[in-house]
C-alpha cells in the first residue's frame, strides 16, 4: 500500500499546482470588474415650469456622461428643509440654497467648507476660477472669515425692461437707455390714448435700489459692513421723486404680484420692469400678439447702470461616505462649469457667471436680443447682505416706500423711515 500512497501524494500535489495556476489574482478582478456606482441625492427647489425641466435635463446629462456616479434629483427646497433634514439624518448630498441660510447651516455643521475641495487635487486653479467666474460672483461665495461653503450656480438680474415694440413704433420712440428716456417714453405711450400706459410695475425695493445707485446714491452706510442703510441721499431722493412723478402723471401704473405681466400681455402697456428670470413668463403672456424687445438696466445720473444680482448657489451637505462626498464635489464642479451654465442660461434667461461663459453665449445673444438685455456690465453688479434679517428689513421698509409712491408720504420722510426701519433689522436690534 506504500507505493500507492506515494503516487497519490504526487498526483495530489500536481493537481494542486495546476489549480493554483488557474487562480486569477484579486488585482486582475479589480481591473476587469465594472466600476462601483456611487449614488448621491440633489435637492433643488425648482418644482415646476422651465426651471424644473432644465434641472431634470442637467441631472440626466450628468448621469449619462459620468459613469460610476448616479445623481437622484428631488424638487425640494434645501434652504427651507435642509437643516431639519440634516438633524434627522436625511439630508441630501448636494443642495441648492439661498445665501441667507448659509451661516445657520454652517454653524450646525450641516454643510462642508469647500476650500479643501477647491484647492485640492480635483479642485480649481486660480486661473480657472478667474476664467469661470466674475470677481463679484466669486467673492459673494465667501464668508467674511474666508470660509467658503458655496459654489456659483444661478444668477439673475433683478432689473430688465421689456417693451412692446409695436407701441414704440406707433409712438415714434426707440429703446431707452437712460432713466430719463424711460420717463419720456412712458409719457409718449400714455398719450396714445386713455387705454394706454407707459409702464406697468409691481413695486420692488431691490429694483428701486438699482435706481438709487444708478442715480449716484448709496444703499448702505459706508463702514457699516452693510449693517445700516443710508437712503437719505440725493441719489435716493432723485430716484424716488422720479418714480412718484410717473405714478402721479398716470404714466406708471402700480400693480401687485404678477399682474404687470398680464397687463403687458394685453398690448396696452409700453414697458414693464421685471427680473431676467421673468422673461419666459412675460413672453408667455404676450403669446405672440406683438414683438417683445428688451433693454438692460438703464443708466442714471451717475453715468452708469446698477444691477442687483440674485440667485441660489450650491452646497455640499456633511453627510454620506467619503466616496459620496467625492462624487458630490464632482457634481458640484460640473454643475457650476461654463458649458453646463450655457444650457441653463439659454433655457431660463439667467446670467453668465464669468468670462468663459459670456464668450460662449455671444452667438446666442446675437440672435436673441431680448434675452441679451438681461446682461449689464458686471462691475456694476451687487448682492444683498447675507443675513436672514435682510428679508425682514425689506418687508418692513415696503410700507413707507409705497406710501411715498402714492403721495401719502413725502419723499424725504419716506426715505428717513426706510433708513431707520431697515437699519433696525440689519443691525440685529429688531429681528424678523
Amino acid at each position: 500500500m506504500q507505493p500507492t500512497f506515494a503516487v497519490s501524494s504526487r498526483v495530489s500535489a500536481l493537481v494542486g499546482l495546476a489549480l493554483t495556476s488557474l487562480i486569477i489574482p484579486a488585482a486582475a478582478y479589480a481591473r476587469t470588474a465594472a466600476p462601483k456606482t456611487v449614488s448621491i441625492t440633489y435637492w433643488a427647489g425648482h418644482s415646476s415650469g422651465v426651471l424644473h425641466t432644465a434641472v431634470e435635463h442637467e441631472v440626466a446629462w450628468f448621469n449619462r456622461t459620468h459613469h460610476g456616479i448616479h445623481v437622484i434629483f428631488h424638487p425640494i427646497g434645501a434652504s427651507h428643509h435642509g437643516l431639519a433634514a440634516f438633524e434627522a439624518g436625511k439630508a441630501p448630498n448636494v443642495g441648492m440654497v439661498s445665501g441667507y441660510i448659509v451661516s445657520q447651516l454652517a454653524q450646525a455643521g450641516a454643510i462642508l467648507n469647500l476650500n479643501p475641495w477647491i484647492k485640492g487635487k480635483a479642485g480649481l486653479s486660480p486661473a480657472a476660477i478667474r476664467n469661470r467666474y466674475y470677481p463679484v460672483v466669486w467673492n459673494d461665495m465667501r464668508q467674511p472669515n474666508g470660509s467658503q461653503y458655496l459654489m456659483p450656480l444661478e444668477k439673475k438680474s433683478l432689473l430688465v425692461l421689456y417693451y412692446n415694440q409695436s407701441l414704440f413704433k406707433r409712438a415714434h420712440i426707440a429703446a431707452p437707455h437712460t432713466w430719463a428716456q424711460v420717463g419720456l417714453d412712458a409719457a409718449k405711450i400714455s398719450h396714445l390714448g386713455s387705454l394706454y400706459h407707459g409702464i406697468a410695475w409691481t413695486p420692488s425695493l431691490a429694483q428701486f435700489f438699482d435706481m438709487v445707485l444708478a442715480n449716484g446714491g448709496a444703499i448702505f452706510k459706508p463702514g457699516s459692513h452693510r449693517r445700516a442703510f443710508a437712503l437719505n441721499s440725493p441719489g435716493a431722493v432723485r430716484a424716488l421723486t422720479m418714480l412718484r412723478s410717473w405714478v402721479h402723471s398716470g404714466h406708471l401704473i402700480l400693480t401687485s404680484g404678477y399682474q404687470y405681466q398680464l397687463d403687458f400681455g394685453t398690448g396696452k402697456v409700453g414697458t414693464l420692469i421685471d427680473a431676467s428670470a421673468g422673461y419666459t413668463y412675460d413672453k408667455g403672456s404676450v403669446g405672440g400678439k406683438f414683438t417683445m424687445a428688451g433693454v438692460s438696466a438703464p443708466i442714471g445720473t451717475s453715468g452708469h447702470s446698477a444691477q442687483y444680482i440674485n440667485g441660489a448657489s450650491l452646497v455640499m451637505f456633511n453627510t454620506g461616505s467619503t466616496d459620496q462626498k467625492r462624487a458630490g464635489w464632482t457634481f458640484v464642479k460640473w454643475l457650476s462649469s461654463p458649458a453646463v451654465n450655457v444650457y441653463w442660461d439659454t433655457h431660463t434667461n439667467y446670467l453668465p457667471l464669468g468670462p468663459a461663459e459670456a464668450s460662449l453665449m455671444k452667438g446666442f445673444y446675437s440672435k436673441h436680443p431680448a434675452e441679451a438685455a438681461s446682461v449689464s456690465p458686471p462691475r456694476y453688479w451687487w448682492y444683498k447682505p447675507r443675513t436672514a434679517n435682510y428679508r425682514a428689513a425689506e418687508s418692513n421698509m415696503a410700507s413707507p416706500f409705497e406710501k411715498a409712491l402714492s403721495g401719502q408720504l413725502s419723499v424725504t420722510a419716506a426715505l428717513k423711515q426706510m433708513t431707520q426701519v431697515g437699519t433696525a433689522y440689519l443691525s440685529g436690534k429688531v429681528r424678523g
